[in-house]
């Protein structure tokens, strides 16, 4: 599995208009970057069936007819496709990703064979305290990595290394009765 860091931020334009009619759905906008080999893709968070009927590009209408079901809104589930940016460029890959604000958890999967990324991650989310005031810092991250690197490293007031702590606390609390 390939290290993979997400970065998530809360879209100020959420709800806005861009022409007659036209809606901002997207809830949280966002990067996912993989350092080896370098690529670097982008999120837009929506909910469900927004996600569903609107996809932007042929790669996604043909991924989205694929589905057996038409999914639903599911309060706390956010869905996006994913998009490769490079050299200023988006261009759709197969792919998507899925927030579950319930469990504080992002599931990623990516097929670019174009870079030669065919992979799927799922990961704690933890949301980001501003160190530097002023500087952007996003308002939820995930990483398959143990720490980041400064200058990219928001206080999340704990570590990734123990990412499954999270998942382990909402098993005690919610199964294990």
């Amino acid at each position: 599995m390939k290290e993979i860091t997400a970065r998530l931020w809360e879209n100020k334009m959420y709800g806005t208009t861009f022409g007659k009619g036209q809606y901002r759905k997207a809830i949280y906008n966002g990067t996912l970057e993989i350092p080896s080999p370098y690529a670097k893709y982008l999120v837009d968070f929506e909910e469900v069936e927004a996600w569903f009927h609107f996809p932007k590009s042929p790669v996604h209408v043909e991924m989205a007819n694929r589905l057996k079901n038409i999914p639903t809104n599911e309060d706390g589930v956010l869905m996006s496709w994913i998009y490769r940016y490079e050299n200023g460029v988006k261009s759709a890959v197969e792919g998507y990703a899925s927030l579950d604000m319930n469990y504080s958890r992002i599931y990623i999967e990516i097929n670019d064979s174009e870079h030669g990324i065919n992979d799927y991650w799922e990961l704690p989310i933890r949301s980001c305290i501003a160190r530097i005031p002023g500087k952007p810092t996003p308002a939820l991250i995930a990483t398959t990595q143990s720490e980041l690197n400064a200058p990219q490293k928001p206080s999340t007031n704990g570590v990734f290394s123990g990412g499954h702590k999270q998942a382990l606390e909402n098993l005690q609390k919610y199964a294990i009765q």
